[in-house]
């Protein structure tokens, strides 16, 4: 199982140490994980939790690296329900990592083993896995007083099938866009002009060069937005650095917070790894760019370093410029 970051994958005899490690974490065993005295009590316990499908290591994606367990466990309730538990070693949290794998896993029981319910049990002073739970559309259902080992209070949460059905009903599908699109794009744009149709054109004639790939959203089957990954881009701040660039990244007003966007970047994105490690693009700088610098920061793009550009050249410090949309910042990511 993978996220954007993430992969969920078995346990193996390697990851013992840093099950160890993790699990001397003060705040884990706070919060009730189980610490092992040695690196053998720990290497004993994943000998157990290799055979349960449900018991998985949080893996970091680029280079395999320890992060975390989650498990989704048979509490004996009764037919589809079950309870999540997770844990994420100290250094890597505050990343989201927990967010991605508590939602793949919700996915992986709804989707792949019907359940009916999932529960998580938290200690009420936990409060960054309440964030998390709740961020995943968790609902609250009551609090047990003193129920902890450590006479802490106890708080459950859950998501009913029929919930998650309806959070994940996104009637979003990206797909290649080809020629016969430029119509549709054109009448949802509001834009039928000569140059429109050509700009998009020339995209097109791009992808058939593979140059680039274009990608087009839809939602509820009607063009929403759309956006072209050039493999060596040659426009921007790293133009001519044979690195992977995002071009013209957008979605139309009216479909605009409904995360067409963010599927649109992780799709550019997962084809950008198979070409290069990074992918940089430029961002205007005026006000009118205000939401699109803020949703790039938080996907982790931070400037290049050089300042800002203007016609993609670096403008010289004292020089005076205009807040046009040539005026740009040029912001790369890590894949």
């Amino acid at each position: 199982m993978e996220t954007k970051d993430l992969i969920l994958r078995n346990w193996q005899d390697s990851d013992a140490k840093a099950l160890y490690e993790m699990c001397l974490d003060e705040t884990l065993r706070k919060s009730g994980i189980d610490f092992y005295n040695s690196i053998t009590d720990s290497r004993n316990t994943i000998q157990c939790w290799k055979n349960d499908k449900g018991f998985k290591v949080i893996a970091d994606k680029r280079n395999d690296n320890f992060i975390g367990f989650i498990s989704l466990g048979d509490m004996n309730r009764y037919d589809g329900y079950m309870e999540i538990e997770y844990a994420v070693a100290a250094r890597y949290r505050n990343n989201g990592y927990a967010m991605q794998a508590v939602q793949r896993m919700l996915d992986y029981g709804f989707k792949e083993m019907n359940l009916s319910a999932i529960a998580a049990w938290v200690r009420s002073h936990n409060k960054e896995s309440i964030k998390v739970l709740e961020k995943c559309s968790f609902t609250y259902e009551g609090r047990l007083r003193k129920h902890a080992r450590d006479k802490s209070d106890t708080l459950c949460y859950s998501v009913l099938r029929e919930e998650w059905e309806r959070i994940n009903h996104l009637c979003i599908d990206i797909r290649i866009m080809d020629y016969d699109d430029i119509p549709l794009i054109c009448r949802a744009d509001g834009d039928e002009s000569q140059k429109n149709i050509d700009y998009l054109k020339r995209q097109l004639d791009n992808q058939k060069k593979r140059e680039c790939t274009a990608l087009l959203a839809l939602y509820n089957g009607a063009v929403a937005g759309y956006v072209f990954l050039y493999y060596k881009c040659r426009w921007g701040g790293l133009a001519g650095h044979n690195i992977p660039g995002i071009v013209d990244l957008f979605v139309f007003e009216k479909y605009r917070r409904k995360k067409i966007a963010a599927m649109l970047l992780d799709t550019a994105e997962n084809i950008a790894r198979q070409h290069c490690n990074k992918i940089y693009l430029d961002v205007c700088l005026n006000s009118d760019y205000g939401p699109a610098q803020r949703f790039y920061i938080k996907r982790g793009y931070i400037p290049d370093g050089k300042g800002v550009y203007y016609k993609e050249k670096i403008y010289e410090t004292d020089a005076v410029c205009r807040n046009d949309d040539e005026l740009t910042l040029c912001l790369v990511k890590e894949l």
